[in-house]
């Protein structure tokens, strides 16, 4: 992605396509687990249906997609543990609180991003403006769940979730970044979905089990719950297919934004969920409701990603230009080169590389 503030139209696509499955996300996930109360197995669903489909993609050739090779997977591994216990918090906070509980909460997640971007990926601090437009969206959700009478939240346990998921979230959206870097080197953005959906599916899987949810399921299977309806198969697969969508468009717009701009993005998107939930369902806030909407929205596109600091953009250059032309390296830099190729700091973790940044 440029360094500048600009959006490009790969950018600008990108946006667009995540925003439409990250939308309706939140909408599926409830509706599924109302009729099937299982977070973790669901997600587990989610994750194999993924892995599944990547694999057709990769074997009938309509997308590259990049093999398991250890010097990617090994900085996914702790992306995935963020990522697995972002969408299990997420899971429980939907099936113990409302939607707009949920959104309350996320919608404070983009002012630790733009620290975070600050200390760990080179970035400046948001002008007057991203200030601006971020301290808008926090007053439009908190605006819109004070108008909402539907505002009831199931006790303590709910507040606990989604405290869960907000701290989790925060600290998954920079570092997700950080890994989706040109030094990754991925063929595509199927690469880091693949990285992301396989690598989740045994972990998850174990916290539904120490949950007990397989108990549960051969419970609510009994015939006399009636639980695999047409109408619960039909949500289960929907969320998988967005959960799929998701995956893919939420990489690939990570890839051409920064953490901050696209952390903004998701929860704009997240109100835009409220929207539709206004229009189809009953239980929505009112005329005031709609305002604060409105002033959240507003923020969203107000807000402007903050460039990289100088020295950061010469680091980035740097890399580039290595990537694209790694004989140069050993044409100009002659022992110098040599010398810093064999050095500790080429051999360095992602991780590592990551805190030297601070």
């Amino acid at each position: 992605m440029p360094d500048d503030t600009k959006l490009t139209s790969a950018s600008v696509s990108a946006m667009i396509m995540y925003s439409m499955s990250s939308a309706s996300m939140l909408l599926i996930n409830k509706l599924c687990l109302k009729a099937l109360p299982l977070p973790g197995l669901v997600s587990t669903a989610q994750f194999i249906f993924s892995a599944v489909a990547i694999m057709l993609i990769k074997v009938s050739g309509v997308a590259p997609v990049d093999d398991f090779e250890w010097k990617k997977v090994r900085p996914y591994l702790l992306y995935v543990l963020q990522f697995v216990v972002g969408i299990y918090t997420n899971m429980k906070a939907l099936q113990h609180s409302n939607i707009d509980t949920v959104i309350v909460f996320r919608a404070s997640c983009p002012l630790a991003v733009c620290v975070l971007e600050w200390a760990f990926l080179g970035r400046q601090l948001p002008n007057c403006r991203s200030c601006l437009a971020l301290l808008c969206i926090l007053l439009g959700v908190l605006g819109y769940v004070s108008a909402d009478k539907s505002f009831v939240v199931g006790g303590i346990h709910a507040y606990t979730w989604v405290i869960a998921y907000t701290l989790v979230t925060a600290t998954q959206m920079a570092y997700g970044k950080y890994i989706v870097g040109p030094d990754m080197k991925f063929a595509s953005m199927w690469g880091p979905t693949q990285y992301t959906n396989v690598l989740s599916i045994a972990p998850m899987l174990a916290i539904a089990m120490l949950s007990h949810e397989h108990d549960n399921l051969l419970k609510l299977s009994a015939p006399e719950h009636e639980l695999w309806t047409p109408r619960t198969i039909a949500y289960l697969l929907a969320s998988c297919v967005v959960g799929l969508a998701i995956s893919f468009t939420g990489w690939y717009c990570r890839s051409q934004v920064t953490a901050t701009c696209y952390t903004v993005l998701g929860v704009a998107n997240k109100m835009v969920t409220v929207l539709v939930n206004l229009l189809i369902w009953d239980e929505h806030a009112g005329l005031a409701g709609i305002l604060w909407l409105t002033l959240c929205i507003a923020g969203a596109t107000g807000y402007q990603q903050a460039p990289l600091r100088q020295e950061e953009v010469a680091k980035q250059r740097l890399l580039n230009e290595s990537l694209e032309c790694p004989e140069l390296l050993n044409d100009e830099g002659g022992e110098g080169a040599d010398s810093s190729s064999e050095s500790p700091e080429a051999e360095r973790s992602p991780g590592t590389e990551l805190k030297s940044r601070v």
